[in-house]
């Protein structure tokens, strides 16, 4: 009886040792994160004034669709532009707007290279012709900055690169950054420098989940 006693109380110690609280893992930690992310700054000179918010909300669609992380597109106010944010300001805003982390992002560069090469067609039922054979390879970096709201801490500061090229019988393709109307962006996103972007918005977006919390080492 003594014996059994004994054994009852050992397995009863095994058993609330392994029921213990266990740490929080990374994708609970990650959904209780409020993530702000104001419109890209962009380095292109591209003039076009809808590039930065339009990159934004990209990125926000990728974070949501491949973390836990909890995005928003972060409003800027006052006099305030995408150029002239800085961590200082965009920690204010980030506070203003209730969230946990906020994220400064820039289109350092986006660029592509075409060739062109022509040839005639084998002749079919007598008939021949001229095709032109396009060959695009397109780059994009961008440069990312998450910060820590309540802390005031900068996280991480890191740059990133996306590629893509393609080859294709005619058709458009966007060379710069920009080139492309408020009304096209759809387009410009299945182009190579579109998917370029896409590319090194998902490299971001891997950063931006695995970023540690204050006081953990990076």
């Amino acid at each position: 009886m003594c014996g059994t006693a004994v054994a009852l109380v050992l397995i009863g110690l095994v058993s609330l040792g392994g029921s213990g609280a266990q740490p929080p893992q990374n994708g609970a930690e990650s959904a209780s994160i409020k993530l702000g992310i104001l419109p890209f700054a962009d380095a292109t000179a591209s003039g076009n004034r809808a590039a930065g918010a339009e990159v934004a909300r990209t990125l926000m669609a990728e974070v949501v669709h491949s973390t836990e992380v909890q995005p928003r597109m972060l409003a800027l106010e006052g006099a305030v532009t995408a150029d002239a944010l800085d961590g200082e300001t965009a920690i204010s805003l980030g506070r203003a707007q209730h969230v946990d982390r906020v994220f400064i992002g820039t289109v350092l560069e986006a660029k592509s290279e075409e060739s062109n090469k022509g040839g005639w067609i084998p002749s079919m039922k007598g008939q021949s012709g001229n095709v032109t054979l396009r060959r695009v390879k397109a780059t994009v970096t961008l440069q990312g900055e998450l910060y820590d709201v309540v802390s005031g801490r900068r996280l991480f500061s890191v740059r990133v690169s996306g590629h893509d090229s393609n080859t294709a019988v005619g058709g458009t393709t966007y060379t710069t950054f920009g080139s492309w109307g408020s009304d096209s962006y759809r387009n410009f996103l299945d182009s190579p420098l579109g998917k370029a972007l896409q590319m090194a918005l998902a490299d971001m977006t891997k950063k931006i989940a695995s970023a540690p919390s204050v006081g953990r080492e990076r």
